[in-house]
């Protein structure tokens, strides 16, 4: 049996850039992993010769998803002659912008690569899950990262963010990534230079990585629904803004946390029925 942790992604700078031929966009993004996890195992299935996925989440257990598209394809693709059963304990929320789906694939495909002693390379791996999602690349490495064109190019970054603080708050609220993309080619976005985030990064500067965090899809998806700018409006007001931003295309919000905060404490107590909100560690 192979056990794999599935990490969240969060997005601490996001520029939506020029819509290609394909119909994707290219982005600029930087990434970093949290604790909070996917548990999935995987293992020899001697009932089957397909795959089979068991989870808590019924999303993953009754339809055809990016997970199951993922091990088919390297079921296939390297002639693996027995069944394969995956479970996958779900604990990151869909459409969250927590990249929930995506980690999930990239954990398969790292225990698929284990499990039949593949001895695949990280970029052929990446090359997998390109076919599939823009986000897998980036999940099969547990490190924060530059990533440009729409996912695939992946550049993990010299720093010192392990262990620091992120205040996640989740308005349990599904976002329809698709939506904020159309609406964001009709109306336009704003970019900032990613080069200031890289830089403090580089430097360890916390405090000026707090001001550079960024995401051009925040003011879209502000401007689409109230609902998400009165969520927004009542965490500034209770936490302030400093190091606050949305994280992929919605709905969820981080915080980078630098320091010991009554208010951080108070507003989790307070809300922690209302949101789905905590501290995590960036791994």
């Amino acid at each position: 049996m192979i056990k794999k942790k599935a990490y969240a992604k969060i997005n601490l700078f996001l520029n939506m850039l020029e819509k290609r031929k394909d119909g994707y966009h290219n982005l600029e993004m930087v990434n970093a992993k949290i604790d909070l996890f996917d548990d999935i195992q995987l293992k020899k299935c001697q009932v089957s010769s397909g795959i089979i996925i068991k989870s808590n989440d019924l999303f993953l257990s009754n339809q055809d998803n990016v997970v199951l598209a993922c091990a088919r394809h390297m079921q296939e693709k390297y002639h693996i002659d027995y069944g394969i059963e995956i479970t996958i304990d779900k604990r990151i929320p869909y459409g969250a912008g927590l990249g929930g789906n995506s980690s999930d694939a990239a954990a398969v495909i790292h225990g698929i690569n284990e499990l039949a002693e593949l001895s695949l390379t990280l970029e052929e791996m990446q090359a997998i899950g390109e076919m599939f999602g823009a986000d897998i690349p980036y999940c099969l490495i547990d490190d924060v990262a530059f990533v440009t064109k729409t996912g695939e190019v992946v550049k993990p970054i010299h720093h010192q963010l392990k262990g620091k603080e992120v205040l996640v708050i989740h308005p349990k609220k599904h976002i329809m990534t698709k939506d904020v993309f159309n609406y964001a080619d009709t109306k336009g976005v704003e970019t900032k230079d990613v080069s200031v985030l890289l830089k403090a990064i580089e430097e360890n500067a916390l405090e000026m990585i707090q001001k550079a965090m960024f995401n051009s899809l925040e003011a879209i998806v502000m401007d689409l629904d109230e609902e998400m700018r009165e969520f927004k409006q009542e965490i500034v007001d209770q936490i302030g803004d400093l190091g606050l931003v949305m994280t992929g295309s919605g709905s969820t919000f981080i915080q980078l946390i630098l320091t010991k905060n009554e208010r951080v404490k108070t507003f989790i107590t307070e809300n922690k029925d209302k949101f789905l909100v905590n501290r995590y560690k960036i791994v």
